[in-house]
């Protein structure tokens, strides 16, 4: 198909989320049933290329998984609007300046980076061409992936406690020499062959590698048996990427996984800039240029966004203390079926302004509020509270309180208060971060030549 030349204008941080949805949970099950498969390209015959950047193709396996991908939760997405994200998220991560992730150096729950891409390439590929890898299983001896087992070597424990330490000592962390992973680079966990390919095996190393801390701390406890099943879990992702290399093309699969590769350094990208976060995140950019925020760019931003200040200045309340939780609901059930508040509260409240109807009168937000004023400045007006029961002490006798907020005035935060610096300082930060990444990506679109392959 002839080929036109294309040169659009990218939305700023309109699409640049989602070329790639969340996929499933690391180290998923080995074969899911999955979405219609999109159309493929014939064994040996070139893949499509659905655009070119700076003369490198995007194909359209790529561009037509990531599609029906989004399809399944946008089903109006349009093709070409997909392509307008891969393209984007392409151009942005080429851009991108982010540091790269260390392994180890995350929460505890974290993988290594060549770990997760892997398990996502496979995950939407499993996504996308469920009911296709299926029928590839059902087509194998025995009708599973076992079939492809042709050994499982034994682990003379001597070596397993030379890496792991001896059984039944407490361990609260697994981190192997480079001695140590040599050595269990060395021991086979599984040996296998995958329809019309080569021999391959799964070191104990392998394994080791794609576990998180807590992953390789139950590998430590019981290395032969936990091996072998992640092992199990590796050849099945060999499977999937074997049998998608086969339909589609080495080259396909590897420019998907670029694809999602590219979309993870887009999200870092993101996060380091802050988009898509509260404004309370830590983002080192957004800190550096909220504390950067001068006493006239916060005057100018509140005059211009008083809506954003607005609080409640002061609020009319009543309310009603009683002994029990129990006899709080049926106080509550009365004031539902459209009893007074202002009698029931003479009748049945405990406090010493039972007398006055439970009448708290006007309690303002610059005075010193209890936890009682608190809690009215809390509840929307004309509507009976909930029982709360007192934080009182240990020692001290409960007591539950019912509040009816009568009237409530709004007005907004001053604007020399903490609440106007610190929000308006975020928000003025959140916006120049924008701004540059939204420069960010207007000079890599105006620095590329993107090329239509298709008639979209």
């Amino acid at each position: 198909m002839a080929a036109r030349h294309c040169v659009y204008m990218l939305a700023v941080l309109t699409r640049a989320r989602a070329c790639v949805a969340a996929a499933g949970a690391v180290l998923a099950a080995a074969v899911l049933g999955g979405a219609h498969a999109v159309a493929g390209t014939a064994s040996g015959a070139p893949p499509a290329i659905a655009a070119r950047i700076d003369g490198q193709p995007i194909y359209s396996f790529t561009l037509d998984t990531l599609w029906q991908q989004r399809r399944a939760g946008k089903p109006s997405l349009e093709r070409r609007a997909a392509l307008d994200d891969l393209i984007q998220v392409r151009l942005l991560a080429a851009h991108a300046d982010v540091p790269a992730p260390k392994e180890g150096g995350g929460p505890s729950v974290a993988f290594a980076p060549d770990v997760m891409l892997e398990e996502r390439l496979v995950a939407t590929l499993r996504e996308v061409y469920g009911k296709d890898i299926d029928a590839a299983v059902k087509a194998l001896p025995g009708a599973t992936l076992d079939s492809l087992v042709t050994a499982l070597p034994p682990m003379p424990q001597q070596q397993l406690d030379a890496i792991f330490g001896r059984q039944g000592s407490l361990k609260l962390e697994i981190a192997l020499t480079q001695e140590q992973e040599t050595q269990a680079g060395t021991i086979d966990v599984l040996r296998y062959q995958l329809p019309g390919g080569a021999a391959a095996s799964v070191t104990l190393f392998d394994v080791y590698h794609r576990q998180n801390v807590q992953g390789r701390l139950a590998l430590s406890q019981q290395p032969a048996s936990v091996a072998v099943l992640q092992a199990r879990r590796i050849m099945a992702n060999a499977f999937v990427l074997g049998w998608a290399s086969q339909r589609f093309g080495a080259q396909s699969v590897a420019d998907l996984r670029k694809a999602i590769d590219d979309d993870e350094t887009v999200l870092a990208l993101q996060r380091l800039y802050g988009i898509g976060l509260d404004t309370d995140s830590g983002s080192p950019l957004l800190n550096r240029l909220s504390s950067a925020a001068s006493p006239q760019e916060i005057e100018a931003f509140y005059q211009q966004h008083k809506d954003l200040f607005a609080r409640i200045d002061k609020v009319r309340a009543r309310h009603i203390r009683v002994a029990d939780e129990a006899q709080a609901q049926r106080v509550l059930k009365s004031l539902q079926a459209g009893a007074s508040f202002g009698a029931t509260a003479r009748k049945m409240s405990r406090a010493a302004d039972a007398g006055k109807g439970g009448d708290l009168g006007w309690v303002s937000a610059d005075g010193s509020k209890d936890w009682l004023a608190s809690l009215a400045f809390s509840q929307p007006p004309g509507k009976p509270s909930a029982p709360i029961r007192a934080p009182v002490g240990p020692n001290e006798t409960a007591y539950w309180e019912i509040v009816l907020v009568e009237e409530q005035v709004h007005g907004v935060h001053p604007l020399q208060s903490e609440t106007v610096r610190y929000q308006a300082s975020r928000m003025i930060a959140l916006k120049k971060a924008m701004q540059q990444l939204g420069e960010m990506i207007e000079q890599a679109r105006r620095s590329a030549r993107i090329d239509i392959a298709e008639v979209l």
